[in-house]
């Protein structure tokens, strides 16, 4: 699935590699632990909660992704359009946040378990990119 995941991904558009690695395994993050979430809370509204917190960051995330790399690849300053699109990307996750807290009343905790999932995914990249580099100086 990993490998079917990277190869979409690819087919999308998302050509810078460590990028690409970072959201697929974010979505397999999502995937593992919103599936989890929702067989421990047997379809619950923890297990929904976690479920829709993932989505939402994993959404935030794919849009951060695709906005490095086009900065990457843009050789013109987009001061301006970036400004707009943090805005427009922090506005539909606060509305997100507000329709899944607020008006469908789930538990908070759980939403921002689901959210964190993207903490754990940079935080296990970096930790096997580290181990896998040659670091270690000796004397």
């Amino acid at each position: 699935m990993r490998e079917w995941i990277g190869r979409f991904l690819a087919r999308i558009g998302f050509h810078h590699p460590e990028g690409r690695t970072l959201l697929r395994d974010q979505i397999m993050m999502a995937l593992v632990t919103s599936l989890a979430a929702l067989v421990l809370s047997q379809g619950g509204t923890w297990g929904v909660a976690w479920t829709c917190g993932a989505a939402l960051i994993t959404v935030n995330f794919w849009w951060m992704v695709r906005f490095a790399q086009g900065l990457l690849a843009s050789t013109a300053g987009a001061v301006g359009g970036s400004f707009f699109r943090f805005f427009v990307r922090l506005g539909i996750t606060g509305v997100g946040l507000y329709l899944m807290i607020v008006e469908a009343g789930w538990p908070v905790w759980a939403t921002l378990g689901g959210m964190s999932t993207v903490m754990v995914t940079i935080l296990v990249w970096g930790a096997l990119k580290r181990a896998g580099s040659n670091s270690a100086k000796e004397a």
